[in-house]
């Protein structure tokens, strides 16, 4: 087929099959239509044949599919090679599960900013406009919206009290527990939002540096904060897979490391990283290790190293980390404070966990963490 027959199919197929607002003749004689104006008049027979087949048969569609990989790669438009990297590192349950939560739209979560407003005041507010929201389980200060739009249009919500933060990200700073007083390290923190969301947990009481490799971000980082009355974070410019300096060294009793990844997390937030070819992210392992082993040395003895990514490869997660602790004997696993999500995925606590969009509403989300001795 000409390449223009093949797109114009593939447009009416998604209308058929995904719009059910189109009619279906509409669908069809509008490709019909449009074949005839990219100069397909040979092919427009045919189109209308298919596209017509498509619509009486839209019900069973998925029926002739082969098992396994090579179907559920079909039916998931994930590639088979990322398919089997999953099948690999989880099984083939959670596999399929992972693929078909990627084409899902994501809830809108938002965390409502306690430095101006406290959750009563907010749901107080959403209840006299009739916003409907749900509350999380487990994390303070955490909400699904459905209708974000009207929300926004709500002239009684202070500005700057809520921010958009997916609820994996909270879940990250639950994890690190930080604490008023403390002095906290945010290595690669743009744009800013666990780093503001630390501040919350710590009263805006102590002090956190906030790290990134770009300059621009350094000053969208700041600017964030002090909109959102933060006072205690300071934005500064470091590559963190460089040296630790020595006047950084020991001088913190947090480090949160939340590493640059391949994303494979997000995919349904941005759907093209899974056409990605999966040898492009062969070295950010390598990168991923060197932040995690630099930002080590800024720990002080007794005190915490947490490191996460969103994304769901255990190359980049748990081998990752397997490496950190067989080269890094003055560290030892630290078990995570998150009970609830360990009652959840039915495992038993332990230093690390994924949070899988099927079982959480989140992020695909890694978190592991360790304590200096």
């Amino acid at each position: 087929m000409h390449p223009v027959v093949v797109q114009i199919l593939r447009l009416g197929c998604y209308q058929l099959i995904f719009m059910d607002k189109i009619p279906a003749p509409a669908a069809v004689f509008e490709s019909v239509k449009l074949a005839k104006k990219m100069k397909q008049e040979r092919a427009s027979g045919f189109i209308n044949a298919v596209l017509r087949s498509v619509d009486r048969d839209r019900g069973s569609l998925f029926d002739s599919l082969p098992g396994g990989i090579q179907g559920l790669s079909i039916r998931t438009s994930c590639p088979e090679e990322l398919l089997k990297m999953w099948e690999k590192s989880y099984g083939m349950e959670y596999a399929e599960k992972i693929a078909l939560s990627a084409n899902q739209p994501p809830p809108v979560t938002i965390r409502v900013n306690t430095l101006k407003l406290t959750t009563e005041e907010f749901e107080d507010i959403l209840d006299k406009a009739g916003i409907p929201y749900s509350r999380h389980s487990f994390l303070p200060a955490c909400y699904n919206i459905d209708d974000i739009y009207r929300l926004k249009r709500v002239a009684e919500i202070p500005k700057n009290c809520y921010y958009h933060q997916d609820a994996a990200s909270q879940i990250c700073c639950k994890a690190l527990d930080p604490r008023p007083g403390e002095r906290i390290a945010d290595v690669c923190s743009a744009p800013g939002g666990k780093s503001i969301t630390s501040a919350q947990y710590m009263g805006n009481k102590g002090e956190i540096l906030a790290f990134d490799i770009h300059p621009f971000k350094r000053d969208i980082i700041e600017e964030r904060a002090k909109s959102m009355g933060v006072s205690i974070v300071r934005a500064d410019v470091r590559d963190a897979s460089s040296p630790c300096p020595d006047e950084l060294a020991e001088k913190f009793d947090r480090v949160l490391c939340d590493v640059p990844c391949s994303g494979l997390g997000v995919i349904r937030r941005k759907p093209e990283i899974r056409y990605k070819p999966l040898e492009s992210f062969a070295g950010l392992p390598g990168l991923q290790y060197e932040i995690l082993h630099q930002s080590s040395r800024m720990v002080r003895p007794g005190g915490v190293l947490q490191y996460s990514t969103c994304t769901l490869n255990v190359e980049e997660n748990e081998g990752v980390v397997e490496r950190f602790l067989n080269e890094h004997p003055e560290f030892s696993p630290r078990i995570l404070p998150l009970k609830e999500c360990f009652n959840r995925s039915g495992t038993k606590p332990s230093h690390q966990i994924t949070l899988f969009p099927h079982l959480f509403d989140t992020d695909g989300f890694y978190i592991a963490s360790f304590v200096k001795k």
